[in-house]
């Protein structure tokens, strides 16, 4: 942490805070958190990827943490958050950048990617993988898919419930969905068929894991003690309108070179496994799927160290 620098950047008519490492002007990658987190997802990658020569920028985004955001549900359509990533490029001196993304910032890369191109000098997607746009809008498939059981992202369209839910105890909700989805707490995981919450399925850990101490945990839940979950919710309640654009738009594929790492225990892959098969069909230049034994979603804490080696081996081989 103590090559990491903190401080606040406009980009997009948004007041960014980013936390970096490295010297400016070096070539940017920039780190794309997701949810719920926020920029410090990355504090094992920036002082990596600066010591590599690298200026490594990791900001809060749209809607979370020292950012913030508006609380209507437009403002996080797809085609917002892309201009944010454009325009953060832009505001650190770059004509282009090597996108990391993880969980909802995966995603985000992903559309970058897709969309400009130009801007992006290569792709990492951590955890959720790139199948091309659904034929019909998420929310409609995933009602298809899970019928009248409860399914987390369809209770998150519901307008203030999750909220209500989350920042009853934010140390609390932080912490199970933190071990949930962790190769540790994973087999702890189970959604019953009529659960009410996304917490009932959670447990809390015994002991807090060695990637998530208790002072770690401590700097995610002061940011969502301050912001609450509104804004993080809203890249969900968002998901429909954001597919439409993309359909629009009529662009598929990704084109600049393209690495995938993942937990083989994260959930998200079982979930996705239909675009984990379609990736490679959707991009130009993907150089590897690496999928991590004994690992659950929030890879790049729960091993940085194999995490930072294979983004160094990708980095080095552009």
């Amino acid at each position: 942490m103590a090559f990491i620098r903190e401080r606040r950047l406009a980009a997009n008519g948004m007041d960014f805070f980013i936390a970096e490492a490295g010297e400016p002007g070096a070539p940017l990658v920039l780190c794309l958190h997701g949810f719920p987190e926020c920029w410090a997802s990355w504090r094992y990658q920036l002082p990596a990827l600066a010591q590599s020569g690298y200026h490594a920028v990791a900001p809060d985004l749209r809607g979370y943490g020292e950012t913030g955001g508006p609380a209507e549900v437009d403002a996080y359509r797809q085609s917002r958050l892309v201009a944010d990533v454009v325009a953060l490029i832009e505001a650190l001196g770059a004509d282009r950048a090597v996108l990391i993304g993880h969980d909802w910032g995966c995603a985000l890369a992903w559309q970058v990617a897709r969309r400009h191109p130009e801007r992006v000098a290569a792709v990492v997607g951590l955890s959720v993988p790139y199948g091309g746009p659904s034929p019909k809008p998420p929310t409609e498939a995933m009602r298809d898919l899970f019928r009248d059981h409860f399914f987390y992202m369809l209770y998150f369209q519901r307008p203030q419930t999750p909220e209500q839910e989350l920042e009853a105890d934010v140390e609390d909700s932080l912490r199970r969905m933190f071990h949930s989805l962790s190769a540790d707490g994973i087999e702890d995981f189970s959604v019953a068929p009529d659960s009410t919450g996304v917490l009932q399925a959670m447990q809390p850990p015994a002991a807090p894991p060695r990637w998530m101490r208790d002072e770690d945990l401590a700097y995610y839940v002061a940011r969502f003690k301050k912001t609450g979950f509104t804004g993080a919710l809203n890249w969900y309640r968002a998901m429909d309108a954001s597919w439409r654009q993309q359909k629009e738009d009529g662009r598929e594929r990704i084109h600049p070179p393209a690495l995938f790492i993942a937990g083989k225990e994260d959930p998200v892959i079982q979930f996705a496994g239909k675009a984990l098969e379609r990736m490679p069909t959707m991009m130009d230049d993907l150089r590897e799927v690496i999928l991590l034994d004994d690992l659950g979603h929030w890879i790049q804490m729960e091993a940085p160290e194999a995490v930072n080696r294979h983004l160094g081996a990708f980095l080095d081989s552009l």
